[in-house]
């Protein structure tokens, strides 16, 4: 397991659900790198083949969708995210959309 997967879900102290998101993240950008240049079409069937409930990103850029629970802790998970890109692919930019500051906020807390 990837060390900075540990040192996240550690320090956010995140629950089941949250770190196994994390580890999907984790083994996703291990068989598809975050980079530029890459073949969109390439990466779906490479992602695809090992999970297989992932037909389409419905955009031009890998788009994934994680569902969990009302409660579990979807803003936490996208903290853990951002940082989990950060400190393991080298990504500083990142754009958040949320519907009020409360979440933005929340997320910064976290």
């Amino acid at each position: 397991m990837n060390r900075h997967v540990n040192a996240i879900s550690g320090r956010l102290s995140l629950r089941p659900p949250q770190r196994r998101s994390l580890e999907i993240l984790d083994r996703i950008t291990e068989i598809v790198p975050p980079k530029k240049g890459y073949d969109p079409q390439a990466a779906l069937t490479t992602i695809g083949n090992e999970f297989p409930t992932v037909s389409d990103f419905e955009r031009d850029f890998p788009s994934l969708c994680f569902a969990l629970a009302t409660g579990v802790g979807k803003t936490r998970l996208m903290g853990a995210f951002i940082s989990y890109l950060h400190l393991a692919h080298g990504l500083n930019n990142f754009f958040v959309l949320a519907p009020n500051l409360t979440i933005y906020n929340k997320l910064i807390t976290d």
